[in-house]
């Protein structure tokens, strides 16, 4: 289930980001827990362009198992970049692509965009495949183009339009 992202999810969501398997291979860095509340007070900014970030939720539990949502958004343009995280207990069950699914289909109908795309850090095999799994192409690699815990880093661009 998604829901929006809550102050409350903050210890569980710094606890595994604080993983250094959990954030091997993204570009993902916290100094805190604090990190995150600016991150969701973006998430709660009712102005437009503002990121879109959803709790991931495990039905059966009501756990907090992640989170999922459009971090970079141009209403000019109509397009939006995707990205998404797991506790590492609930890797490989297949959520992540069924969360990418979901989000995706609202984003390019009820959410307006013509254009979803998502980076991935060239040694991120798990999330290249979720996207593959969710009929993103494949477009190129941006060499150097985020740096990562201080060293540049190469990234593969996908994209989905409609």
């Amino acid at each position: 289930m998604l829901r929006p992202v809550e102050l409350s999810d903050v210890d569980v969501w710094y606890g595994y980001l604080s993983l250094p398997h959990a954030i091997e291979h993204t570009s993902w860095t916290l100094a805190s827990a604090d990190d995150l509340c600016a991150l969701i007070a973006s998430y709660h900014a009712d102005v437009p362009g503002s990121p879109i970030q959803f709790a991931i939720i495990e039905k059966a539990t009501k756990a907090f198992v992640g989170t999922i949502g459009f971090h970079t958004i141009s209403d000019i343009n109509r397009t939006a970049e995707i990205a998404y995280n797991l506790h590492p207990r609930f890797w490989g069950r297949g959520i992540a692509t069924s969360c990418c699914q979901s989000l995706v289909r609202w984003g390019l109908t009820d959410g307006g965009f013509v254009r979803i795309q998502a980076t991935a850090l060239d040694t991120n095999i798990a999330s290249a495949r979720v996207l593959q799994k969710c009929d993103f192409e494949l477009e190129g690699k941006l060499r150097r183009f985020r740096m990562v815990r201080g060293q540049p880093r190469d990234f593969w661009v996908y994209a989905k339009t409609n």
